[in-house]
């Protein structure tokens, strides 16, 4: 009997564009379900650009609702070349007389002076720095300066070590503490031998008394000192030139030794700008709903959030946290964010007027910070509470996910029968081939038989 190669060859019936035509039928359920998916997705993609500006909300309302991030207070300095500063939130509100007296130094102090050449013995250094012993340096020699230089840096005792190279060859030791402050001073002991007789590494160059008269003595040396300045007559001192305990929430960090005068005030700008960020915050999520939420009567198309109800709830659960006004506020200078300048438009954004703002704040600076604390905590709040489990965002994101995981698997069960129905059709065309096939073939040697008896 003969096989048939492609379906129809048998029948003279193009039996394969028959079953095109049978499993394009079976498969219109699948390409429904993935148009479904594809639109799912598209919401889920949207529901994520959701998520960043709602995030983004929450850290512009946390701003507001947490002084120490609003940070509105400021300090400034009369002359910052000789005191710099820098205020927290809970800076206190006032002015104040400043005269640095001494800057704060690490000790520096240098070896002395050793022939070219010079290498040390086997020994041990210690130091002491800030009053504390250090691990011993075991050095291994014979080691030239520099050598035994590299060997304190390694051991990271508190102390850095520098080799200066004179321009006769002579070398000296430059020894300097990492930390400055008057407890932070430090001293060596040596058991290093140097070659050619000369001095323990451990005994320091310092100043003699014609060397002082005279000024015959250039080297650079420097005691552990602490900075030490008067504010409002009161003497204060730091290890460091950082002064950040003497005033609460102030730092001043001296620079030279003078005068100047610190005055710490409110910020009105700061206020303004974390106002305006939080304005543009809640507009994006506002215009990102409402852009995405049309239907088009004349295509007769809608935009993936027409009729979605929960980016509408997303919506009114914002607007209600801008219109009711927080129980702490309910004895406030002001009551509503309209009083300081922010107001919603027909076309349901905000906008902030910020003269209106920078007069609440030069009404009270106190109780303007007041109400962004405030409402800075609703919106917070809310926003928490939207994403949040059982939240109106995060029930509408679990559903749509849910829904894509559902079609996607009646999708996979839908190929599963369509491959099935496409084997059961082309067996059966497959043998209705090969039966009309051998039907031909008898046909025609019956033919010949009775051609034969004519």
């Amino acid at each position: 009997m003969a096989t048939t190669s492609s379906l129809g060859i048998g029948t003279g019936v193009d039996l394969q564009t028959m079953l095109k035509s049978i499993i394009a039928a079976e498969r219109a359920p699948i390409t429904v379900a993935n148009t479904k998916i594809a639109a799912t997705n598209t919401k889920i993609s949207l529901y994520g650009t959701l998520k960043s500006k709602l995030d983004a909300l929450q850290a512009a309302s946390d701003t507001l609702r947490f002084p120490s991030k609003l940070s509105a207070i400021s300090a400034t300095s009369s002359d910052s070349t000789v005191v710099g500063a820098n205020a927290a939130f809970n800076a206190a509100i006032g002015s104040y007389s400043l005269d640095v007296k001494q800057l704060a130094s690490a000790q520096k102090s240098f070896s002395n002076s050793y022939t070219s050449g010079t290498t040390f013995d086997s020994g041990q250094l210690t130091f002491t720095v800030g009053g504390i012993v250090a691990t011993p340096i075991d050095l291994t020699g014979p080691a030239t300066l520099q050598e035994v230089g590299a060997q304190i840096n390694s051991a990271k005792v508190g102390v850095t070590a520098t080799v200066i190279t004179s321009g006769d060859g002579s070398q000296r030791m430059i020894l300097t503490g990492d930390k400055s402050g008057s407890g932070n001073g430090f001293s060596l002991v040596s058991t290093a031998t140097p070659s050619g007789s000369q001095s323990s590494l451990g005994i320091f160059d310092d100043l003699t008394a014609q060397e002082i008269l005279d000024g015959t003595d250039t080297l650079q040396r420097s005691e552990a000192k602490d900075a030490e300045m008067t504010i409002d007559g009161i003497s204060v001192s730091s290890s460091t030139n950082s002064f950040s305990s003497s005033i609460e929430g102030l730092t001043l960090t001296a620079v030279k030794l003078g005068q100047s005068k610190v005055t710490v005030q409110n910020d009105a700008t700061k206020i303004t700008a974390a106002v305006q960020a939080f304005v543009d915050s809640y507009n994006d999520v506002a215009s990102l709903i409402k852009n995405n939420s049309g239907y088009n009567a004349t295509a007769k198309t809608s935009q993936p959030l027409n009729g979605d109800s929960a980016s509408r709830s997303i919506l009114e659960s914002l607007g209600s946290a801008r219109t009711t006004i927080p129980d702490s506020l309910s004895a406030a200078t002001f009551k509503t964010l309209a009083d300081l300048g922010v107001t919603i438009q027909q076309s349901g954004l905000l906008s902030l007027d910020s003269s209106k703002l920078s007069n609440a704040i030069s009404t009270s600076a106190s109780e303007a910070v007041k109400t962004l604390n405030a409402y800075g905590e609703s919106f917070g709040t809310k926003v928490v509470e939207l994403q949040g489990s059982g939240g109106a965002f995060s029930n509408r994101l679990s559903s749509l996910n849910a829904t894509v995981k559902r079609d996607q698997d009646r999708v996979a069960a839908l190929e599963v029968r369509v491959e099935l129905i496409e084997k059961r059709y082309r067996a059966q065309f497959t043998a209705l081939d090969k039966y009309v096939n051998a039907m031909q073939t008898t046909s025609s040697a019956l033919t010949q038989q009775l051609a034969q008896f004519s």
